[in-house]
């Protein structure tokens, strides 16, 4: 029975080794394989909306998010910066979701529609554009559950920004290289 489990576990080992998918956190590799650090203004994004607060969430938000980051450098204005990152706060849009009987809306859906540019300072040119709007049902039994909404909104924006970021900028840099060459 032992030399029975002995083999599974061998063959079992044996799989996971083989069987690797190569993933890896980008922030846990050593220095040398990091590549460079990359300088990054993050200026207050426009916000032509009726949430006064929401472009400040936005900005501390991203600051969180990107500062988290061996990556990125943060810096205080563009001419320090290899990048800058610019954006606007097209819309904030309350949709009902659901109602009681009375046709009272019970539940609203909080829509953030933004979209932003990754500047070459070196350059003036955009080194990547994206746009898009994300979703969050909240309930109407409180206005905090409305704050929350928009909270949970910004940081799900700051964190897609900050995933797609890095690798943006990798495409970006390898295309300028290729097109020098």
């Amino acid at each position: 029975m032992k030399m029975f489990s002995l083999k599974n576990l061998s063959l079992l080992l044996l799989l996971l080794i083989v069987a690797g998918c190569g993933y890896h956190n980008p922030n846990m590799l050593p220095p040398d394989k990091q590549g460079r650090i990359v300088k990054l203004y993050v200026p207050l994004w426009a916000n032509p909306t009726n949430e006064l607060r929401l472009a400040s969430d936005i900005h501390n938000g991203l600051q969180d998010w990107l500062g988290q980051s061996k990556q990125f450098t943060l810096v205080n204005s563009s001419g320090e910066a290899d990048y800058v990152l610019n954006g606007k706060i097209n819309s904030v849009s309350y949709t009902g979701r659901a109602y009681d009987a009375k046709d009272r809306a019970l539940a609203l859906i909080a829509t953030l529609s933004t979209g932003y540019t990754l500047t070459d300072t070196r350059t003036g040119k955009s080194a990547w554009q994206s746009g898009f709007a994300l979703t969050e049902t909240y309930s109407l039994q409180t206005d905090a559950h409305k704050k929350q909404a928009l909270d949970t909104l910004v940081d799900k924006l700051a964190e897609d920004i900050y995933i797609r970021l890095y690798s943006a900028i990798s495409r970006y840099e390898k295309n300028k290289a290729r097109l020098k060459n």
